[in-house]
């Protein structure tokens, strides 16, 4: 007697923009590997590098929301392994902060790679909340405000089924409100937005998004794919019942506040060829910092000032990139959806989702020992990203 193929579920398929489209828009056989299986990756680096400068971001702007303890804060990370005598720290030390978050992590099998991972990691945090916090704090009006919407399924070919006639988006953003910008004209920030986005008229909202990541250059294919996130994000908010205008959207570039070495090599050679939208004027100590150095020195320390403008971007959300990023995000979707159909009609994974990840991404893979298509191991080297083949 011969068995039916059972059929995809007909569900409505959620997909968020972190950990969906822009991971697939990374390496889709990456993607397929680690999200459409049970088994969790191995070494989720970069899982927990992220997820660990977020949290302490967000635990330190909560206990600064309550208690108002004065910039800078103190970074005591507890050493590994941790002394049998309990260490003595005040409330506010970004190490406190960091061991209740790594904890959690922990918790759900998300560790980092090494020791000097984390102590970057550290670095970083430290860096954000004391260089940035005093200005980013007190604007912030709603920390990680969870958002979603619905949009149409978008169409696939007739051989592939949709599981649903809609799907949904889901993100997390912080978000700046009109009020606690105008109250704040001398903020840093609140200067570099009203530089950026002369134009804006109250009431509106500014939505935030962290990457624990450099600053792409402008040839960059992710440059784009955060552009269209974080200008969903926006779609996201208008489409909220009595929702207020979203005026601009800001990426904060954590990397960019203490660069690594490849950091600062990726930089001297943007720099030198003209592919970063941050270039330090000629002649200022900043452009001879970085077009003087020499890989075998130490990494030298560039101004508070050309980090923070390095570190955040301010995007455009008029309402022509909405229609637009959104439309990308359709595309993304479809993308998947396809390669999902196919993999469920044929049983086969390596034809239906393309390895098009960097050297960046195939580093820390599970699979990269047996990827079809690994990344050289250059670390100057780049590969043209191929999309799978578009629906239909």
């Amino acid at each position: 007697m011969a068995l039916g193929r059972r059929e995809l579920p007909f569900e409505v398929p959620r997909y968020s923009l972190t950990g969906d489209i822009l991971s697939f828009q990374r390496c889709p056989l990456q993607y397929r590997y680690y999200n459409g299986s049970a088994l969790p990756p191995s070494r989720p680096v970069q899982l927990w590098t992220g997820e660990f400068i977020h949290g302490v971001l967000e635990e330190a702007y909560r206990h600064w929301q309550q208690h108002r303890p004065p910039f800078p804060w103190p970074c005591t990370p507890t050493p590994w392994p941790p002394p049998q005598t309990p260490m003595q720290r005040a409330p506010n030390d970004i190490g406190v902060i960091g061991d209740a978050v790594e904890a959690k992590l922990a918790a759900a099998g998300k560790r980092p790679r090494n020791a000097n991972a984390r102590d970057i990691a550290y670095r970083r945090a430290a860096e954000a909340i004391n260089l940035l916090g005093p200005d980013l704090f007190p604007l912030i009006t709603d920390a990680e405000r969870r958002i979603s919407g619905t949009r149409d399924m978008p169409q696939l070919s007739q051989q592939h089924p949709a599981r649903g006639d809609r799907y949904e988006l889901t993100g997390v953003v912080d978000v700046i409100s009109h009020v606690k910008v105008t109250a704040n004209p001398k903020n840093r920030l609140v200067r570099m937005l009203q530089t950026r986005c002369p134009g804006l008229n109250p009431p509106f909202e500014i939505i935030i998004d962290y990457k624990a990541e450099r600053r792409p250059p402008t040839n960059d294919p992710r440059r784009q794919h955060h552009e269209w996130q974080v200008q969903t994000y926006a779609w996201l908010l208008t489409r909220l019942p009595q929702s207020t205008p979203v005026g601009a959207a800001m990426i904060v570039y954590i990397n960019e506040l203490v660069p690594s070495h490849e950091d600062f090599q990726a930089l001297q050679q943007e720099v030198r060829n003209g592919s970063t939208d941050v270039i330090p004027s000629r002649g200022s100590a900043d452009y001879y910092a970085i077009t003087r150095w020499r890989t075998d020195a130490p990494i030298p320390s560039l101004s508070d000032d050309y980090r923070i403008e390095r570190a955040i971007w301010i995007i455009d959300v008029s309402q022509a990139s909405l229609t637009n990023a959104v439309a990308q995000i359709d595309t993304v979707v479809a993308q998947i959806e396809t390669s999902a159909c196919n993999e469920h009609n044929s049983g086969d994974i390596l034809s239906n989702w393309p390895a098009t990840g960097l050297d960046r991404d195939c580093v820390a893979c599970d699979f990269r020992h047996f990827c079809p298509n690994p990344a050289p191991r250059s670390s100057s080297s780049r590969r043209q990203l191929t999309a799978p083949p578009a629906p239909g």
